[in-house]
Order: C-alpha cells, then structure tokens, then sequence
C-alpha cells in the first residue's frame, strides 16, 4: 500500500514525527517528509503529487492544520489526523479521516492506516 511512495507527515514535535517514521518502516515507504506546521507542508508541495498518506497534526487552537487537511484531501491524498485531545474526534467532522490519539501506538496507527486504505478500495 506505501511500498516506495511518498509519506507527509506533519508535527510539531519532532520525536513524535520520528516515532511516526519508524511506524511506517514495515509498510515500505520510498521517503517520509517531516514538515513542523502547515506552512513547511506547502513549502514541499510538489511531493504531494507522489504523496500516498498525509499525518497530519490537529488540534482545535490550529486552524491551519485543520485547513491543510481538506486541501490535502481536495488533491486526493488520504489523510489521518492525530491530536491528544479526546474530544476532537466529536467535534470534527472530516468524512473519511480517522483521527488518532497520542500517545499513538505502533500497532494502532498500523491499522488505522491499513483501514483507511481497505475503505478506499470499496
């Protein structure tokens, strides 16, 4: 499903983001781009044509970020959120984003992803 295409990930902290890129080793990406806010993620645009899945960091006080994630939607690149607030998961209402909860474990990042892509198939 990501074997050698393109990943954006888009965090503010970096370890998180690493942590993130080590998730996705077994799934084989060709590369990972780390971007710390919605203005870098721009900034690397032209990999968003190759851009296979975007994670991208949510949360109520950054409307930015939300905003990145229906532009990367509207070019047709899935997008997982991942906030640390338990409630956003009710007040957002983004058709087919799954949101993920930090602390984030491998193994549940691993099929919020392989789900993403088996409702994508359908």
């Amino acid at each position: 499903m990501l074997s050698g295409r393109t990943v954006l990930i888009v965090e503010a902290q970096y370890l998180i983001a690493l942590d993130l890129q080590n998730t996705l080793d077994p799934l084989d990406p060709g590369k990972v781009v780390i971007a710390q806010n919605p203005g870098h993620a721009r900034e690397l645009a032209e990999d968003w044509a190759n851009c296979a899945l975007a994670i991208v960091e949510v949360e109520r006080e950054l409307p930015e970020h939300i905003a990145l994630v229906g532009e990367l939607q509207r070019k047709g690149v899935p997008v997982i959120g991942l906030t640390a607030d338990v409630d956003l998961q009710q007040h957002l209402n983004f058709t087919g984003t799954p949101i993920l909860l930090k602390p984030a474990p491998s193994e549940r990042t691993l099929a919020v992803i392989a789900q993403l892509f088996e409702t994508q198939k359908e």
